[in-house]
């Protein structure tokens, strides 16, 4: 919760420009693992905080965006539960998550449930920019062009809010791990051009660069495997891969915990639906896409349904340090009038 209080201080500042940065699954261990110690990025890393859970692009990004935790926003992983359509739903898509076809449902599950920081901001009198990628109607298609927009953007103003997102390092890290050269020449890339990118801002801007989450080299487990542990459910699995949602048959509710640790114990924490609300969701209320119990990683493993789900090498959602420690870079440009 630190992370949307830095958010919030900067939206509250005046003056000059606030811009914050986000950069999907670059967490202090992607930093530590890939980058230079004496590069830009660590010597302007100041502090890290931990991760939204579930440390995943879905809940963290909806609550940057709107400063409401996923409990209140509905956003909790990438593939929830729809009883309406009786569907797993990915959320960003609107596809299902198991047949890849576009989901049943009449409205789409990524439409938020308010207006967004930028939108209030704006609303207001104030000024305030969302800079996002080409998924976004008039979003970027590159990083360079998401850099020049940034640059403009803070050239064109004296005293705006300007939340920019883009989705690497995590694309590269889910298709190769962090052990392939491509990564560590990506990341290497992004740094170089955002330090140059901060030479030709004129303006006076207090930077922040942080992630949604951080990233872990990974393994796959499938639930197809273990049919003593699938017959207990009533769905496929939901959410994530490691945080994975389980709804139940009422007559295995007591059992399930005992089959489940059986086999998988030692690489992920079993919660009940109401220890997650409360301890790890922080929610004051039922959430609404959490099963009767949540697997939370705790180890390597990814756990899929079946061999047709995406694999992945390197993941996140779980709750070891790799994936939930995030960092605070700051900069200050003080150039300007």
């Amino acid at each position: 919760m630190a992370i949307l209080e830095r958010l919030k201080e900067m939206q509250d500042n005046s003056g000059k420009n606030r811009l914050v940065m986000i950069l999907d699954g670059m967490g202090v261990a992607v930093i530590n693992k890939l980058l230079d110690k004496n590069g830009f990025f660590s010597q302007h890393l100041v502090d890290k905080e931990t991760a939204i859970i579930p440390a995943t692009t879905v809940a963290a990004t909806n609550a940057y965006v709107t400063g409401k935790m996923p409990w209140e926003t509905g956003f909790i992983g990438w593939a929830q539960y729809f009883s309406e359509t009786d569907e797993v739903v990915e959320v960003f898509t609107n596809k299902n998550f198991y047949t890849g076809e576009l989901s049943k449902l009449s409205k789409q599950p990524r439409i938020l449930p308010c207006k967004t920081v930028v939108e209030k901001m704006n609303d207001t009198g104030r000024t305030a920019f969302e800079i996002m990628p080409g998924f976004i109607p008039g979003g970027c298609d590159t990083f360079d062009e998401w850099l020049d927009k940034i640059i403009e953007t803070c050239n064109r103003e004296t005293d705006a809010y300007v939340y920019a997102y883009w989705t690497e390092p995590d694309s590269t890290l889910h298709e190769f791990g962090s052990k392939d050269p491509a990564v560590k020449v990506l990341l290497q890339d992004m740094e170089q051009k955002i330090e140059k990118a901060f030479q030709k801002i004129h303006n006076k801007t207090d930077v922040l660069i942080t992630a949604d989450h951080g990233h872990i080299d990974t393994d796959n487990l499938f639930l197809e495997d273990y049919p003593d542990v699938a017959r207990c459910l009533s769905i496929p699995i939901s959410l994530e891969a490691r945080c994975v949602s389980f709804f139940v048959k009422p007559e295995y509710i007591n059992k399930f915990p005992e089959i489940f640790n059986k086999h998988f114990g030692k690489d992920f924490k079993l919660v009940t639906k109401t220890e997650f609300e409360k301890e790890y969701l922080h929610a004051e209320k039922p959430v609404r896409f959490v099963g009767d119990f949540i697997a939370l990683a705790t180890g390597k493993y990814n756990l899929w349904e079946n061999r047709r789900c995406e694999i992945v090498k390197s993941h996140h959602a779980g709750i070891t340090p790799e994936e939930l420690e995030i960092p605070i870079i700051q900069h200050v440009i003080n150039k300007g009038r």
